[in-house]
């Protein structure tokens, strides 16, 4: 099941990652609904740990998308004459100073709250909210785009880039969808279409390399595992295999100024998990995490449940007057074979019937 799980978290991840959804927010759901499916729940660390490194896989599409651009910059750079003017050195290095403001409020935001953050993938009812959220902002957005802004690169500022960069601070919650939230304060600016999504893209390759390489170091013995490592970079493959493909329908959906229409389908589904959060986390928290196997758990449920015939015993024998009882009341705090406390179930009934036949 893990080899399953990891897979659609791949798929899931490549789908949503570049949609105004949340691609957070819908590995959360899929996270949960495995929980509940199958009994056996991971923490919000380890689930987050797993979407970062899916993030690899969609940058990685990312890149490749734009690999023509990429290459014509780096030649730009080096100063070749031949590019497009839009590849220029002056440009770019434009284009990079507005990457660098757009990225800066993350990192405070990362190192005060990463606890916060990682606390809110303990449920899926912060991810309802999230899509609410979501859902309201392309709603406004789509109002706000009805006529496009002619904004691109030399006439985007650093209070553009700094206003977008602070809109991505809201990403890392569940249910919050990046993509939205930069497009959306990008379009609210004045840029065209076109760049906003171009400007969204770019400013999320640093935000999300950089939150890879810092939850790598909180990576366990077991996630180094090598059967978890062969899940986890095919789950990152067949992300950004799937991204790339998402990227072309993004850039579509975003020029035909109809991104609104996903907030429909955000809050139907946020309604879905605000009726179903009870049974999703419950599953989550109550059933025994992937870490542990189920047999060790139903010891531990045994254990509790002996614990308690224990304490029982104790107060019965206390509120019994016969001695005989107490004494072997008494005895239950003793274990005998198999770890079975004596006297608990067995031997009290048993010896109090002897002496009543005596």
């Amino acid at each position: 099941m893990d080899w399953i799980e990891s897979l659609v978290l791949g798929v899931v991840q490549g789908v949503t990652e570049f949609l105004p959804i949340s691609s957070d927010g819908h590995l959360l759901v899929t996270q949960s609904f495995f929980a509940w499916l199958t009994g056996s729940g991971k923490s919000g660390e380890q689930n987050l740990l797993f979407d970062v490194i899916l993030h690899l896989g969609t940058t990685v599409a990312i890149l490749v998308y734009y690999r023509a651009a990429i290459a014509n910059g780096a030649r730009g750079f080096l100063g070749d004459s031949l590019v497009p003017e839009e590849f220029q050195r002056s440009r770019l290095i434009w284009a990079g100073l507005l990457v660098i403001v757009a990225t800066s409020p993350l990192v405070p935001f990362a190192l005060f709250f990463k606890k916060a953050i990682e606390a809110t993938f303990e449920g899926v009812g912060v991810a309802a909210v999230g899509f609410l959220i979501t859902a309201t902002v392309l709603v406004l957005t789509g109002w706000i785009s009805r006529r496009e802004g002619t904004k691109g690169l030399l006439q985007t500022t650093w209070l553009d880039a700094l206003l977008i960069g602070l809109a991505q601070t809201l990403a890392p919650l569940p249910g919050v969808s990046r993509s939205g939230l930069t497009i959306a304060a990008a379009l609210a600016l004045g840029f065209s279409r076109t760049w906003a999504v171009g400007f969204s893209l770019m400013i999320a390759v640093p935000a999300i390399a950089g939150a890879v390489v810092f939850k790598i170091k909180d990576m366990t013995p077991a996630d180094w595992q090598p059967d978890r490592l062969a899940q986890i970079l095919a789950a990152t493959v067949l992300a950004g295999v799937v991204g790339y493909l998402a990227i072309a329908w993004l850039v579509r959906v975003v020029r035909s100024g109809r991104i609104w229409y996903f907030s429909v389908y955000l809050v139907i589904l946020a309604i879905v998990l605000f009726a179903a959060r009870g049974r999703l986390e419950q599953a989550s928290h109550d059933k025994p995490a992937s870490s542990v196997s189920g047999s060790a758990w139903v010891r531990a449920r045994s254990g509790d449940l002996l614990r308690a015939g224990v304490h029982g015993e104790r107060a019965l024998a206390r509120s019994d007057a016969a001695g005989s009882r107490t004494g072997l009341a008494a005895s239950g705090a003793q274990e005998g074979g198999w770890g079975l406390p004596q006297g608990v179930v067995l031997e009290r009934p048993l010896g109090g019937d002897a002496k009543r036949g005596s």
